[in-house]
């Protein structure tokens, strides 16, 4: 999956993901990358694809205004399904 989206203000980043996976079916690795970083996490078994739970997955610097992709690549998929996905959110970082 991509999105585009377009940065305001540069700076770093939070990303959480919004994840739910069926029972027996977690385990997954899963890449996400906004420009030329990259961050993976290993889906965690919810009991039900549509219970969610939120993930915080690492932070990613933005440098430039303007369009961005950010992309959602799944790397492993050990059972019936990789997860369900229901949000990415970036958070500017204080610092």
């Amino acid at each position: 999956m991509n999105w585009e989206f377009t940065v305001a203000k540069p700076g770093k980043f939070s990303v959480e993901v919004l994840q739910g996976c069926g029972k027996g079916s977690g385990g997954a690795e899963v890449e996400v990358s906004v420009g030329a970083d990259k961050l993976s996490f290993v889906v965690e078994d919810t009991g039900h694809f549509q219970n969610f739970i939120p993930r915080a997955i690492g932070s990613v610097a933005l440098t430039t205004t303007g369009p961005h992709t950010l992309a959602v690549k799944p790397k492993t998929k050990p059972g019936f399904a990789v997860m369900d996905l229901r949000r990415v959110t970036l958070r500017l970082l204080t610092e």
